[in-house]
């Protein structure tokens, strides 16, 4: 990494040189040729399956260099709680696998059509593994447009193959319909555009056309019905969402009231949710179900999250290039406690899901280079574009450090979840005291760990019930 995140004190990562940071974690599947005068990280998971007896369990990690030994002896104390096989929290990390892009990393894909979908699905695995249970379909791309009796008949055989791959890998809980509308050359304040699927000439053609297009309105209905009748042919309406805007801000609030209302109406009973701002005009966003605002935004309009919630709505939050300083998010050079967190913030303040755009927007080198160049001069925090890294050898991906952290919060809430059924005072007590605000919490990892095992206390007595 090059740079630390804007508006950061220093004191808030974890030091203060740039350069290497572990974060990638390679398979030990051979010996590590070790450097002198430099420091290498070995990470080790124990796993606990669900029978195992509570107690306390010893071993032992050996560094063999020949000549000499190092034995480093651990313990790890396993408690009778189980993390709740039915996960409650929603998470979902963007993945960009536009083939391209994807072959630019995987160059087998070039020579093997069936192997895009191979890798899909071993990303696929590896993210459910640890815990992502959303997957993200752009719907709009991948539904093919037709020309059949002079109207558009949309094929939705790629969406189909699309969520069916990432089913078999156990991914899909849920199925996160992409974007329906976007920005004309995609400039955050450019003119608001739907892509419109048309018949000129005899031919199909696509067009972004301006939000007051009739024709635009007219074609994303007709596609909304196809998709909700599709989507009910395969079984798949109940665990459908559907995005419409991303980031709506500003003079487009009127305009995507009026979209949210012609979604709700050809989608009847499937939620939308987006990435919004409870700055922006309220009223434009109630009718949306799930909000999802950007975390350090929304510290003075929980009252707007509660009314939204008591209207039968739901919240989520979102993370992205912010927030930085104080607050929690998942760049590299951040301490992991502030990715451990972030699941708490679902827990203390009520929010049932977790969004991040960055799954694996990786750059042409995506070791070296963790900060992709956004243009006139700004680059990205590092981490903040991917969680995960490319493995072509294995046609899937590494995971990060943070990931692994990630999934521990995740944990940390399905357990308090299972603690409030029991405790609900002393799991929302304990909730407060690891975190009293979005900015005041638990730093020190062993006042941490002091908290976690009060948090499998109470999740071993709601167990014992």
């Amino acid at each position: 990494m090059n740079s630390h995140p804007t508006d950061t004190p220093s004191d808030e990562v974890v030091r203060s040189a740039v350069g290497p940071y572990p974060d990638p974690l390679f398979p030990l599947e051979k010996e590590i040729a070790l450097e002198a005068s430099r420091t290498e990280a070995l990470w080790v998971s124990v796993f606990a399956p669900n029978e195992t007896r509570a107690g306390t369990y010893r071993g032992m990690v050996e560094i063999d260099a020949g000549k000499q030994k190092l034995r480093l002896s651990f313990q790890v104390e396993v408690f009778a709680a189980t993390v709740p096989k039915e996960q409650q929290l929603w998470v979902t990390n963007w993945f960009w696998f536009d083939h391209e892009l994807m072959a630019k990393h995987y160059p087998k894909l070039k020579s093997d059509a069936d192997r895009y979908w191979r890798v899909l699905e071993n990303i696929g695995r590896t993210m459910a593994e640890y815990k992502q249970n959303v997957v993200f379909v752009p719907v709009r791309t991948l539904a093919k447009a037709q020309l059949a009796g002079g109207a558009v008949q949309y094929d939705f055989s790629l969406v189909d193959r699309w969520i069916e791959t990432f089913d078999k890998a156990g991914m899909a809980d849920m199925i996160e319909g992409g974007h329906l509308s976007g920005r004309l050359g995609g400039g955050y304040d450019s003119p608001y555009v739907i892509p419109t699927d048309l018949v000129e000439n005899g031919q199909m053609v696509r067009k972004d056309l301006a939000a007051d297009d009739p024709r635009a309105e007219h074609n994303l209905r007709e596609f909304l019905r196809q998709l909700r009748d599709h989507l009910k042919e395969k079984g798949w309406l109940s665990r459908y969402v559907q995005h419409v805007h991303d980031e709506p801000h500003g003079t487009e609030m009127p305009i995507y009231r009026r979209f949210v209302h012609i979604v709700s109406e050809e989608l009847p009973g499937v939620p939308t949710l987006d990435a919004i701002s409870l700055r922006e005009d309220i009223s434009a966003q109630e009718e949306t179900t799930i909000w999802v605002p950007k975390l350090g935004t929304f510290d003075e309009q929980l009252d707007a999250i509660a009314a939204h919630k008591a209207r039968g709505g739901q919240s989520w939050y979102y993370i992205c290039l912010d927030p930085r300083g104080k607050y929690l998010n998942r760049f590299i050079d951040f301490p992991l406690i502030k990715v451990r967190l972030l699941p708490w913030v679902n827990y203390r303040y009520g929010l049932t899901g977790y969004l991040h755009w960055g799954g694996n927007f990786w750059t042409d080198r995506p070791f070296e280079n963790l900060q992709p160049d956004w243009g006139g001069g700004f680059v990205l925090p590092a981490g903040d574009n991917a969680i995960v890294y490319p493995d072509p050898e294995h046609d899937g991906v590494l995971v990060s450090m943070r990931l692994e952290v990630m999934r521990e919060g995740i944990e940390d809430y399905e357990l308090l979840m299972e603690s409030a059924r029991h405790a609900p005072a002393g799991t929302d007590a304990l909730a407060r005291a690891v975190m009293p605000t979005f900015t005041d919490y638990l730093r020190d990892v062993t006042q941490f760990r002091k908290a976690e095992r009060e948090l499998l206390r109470l999740a071993t007595e709601a167990h014992r019930e």
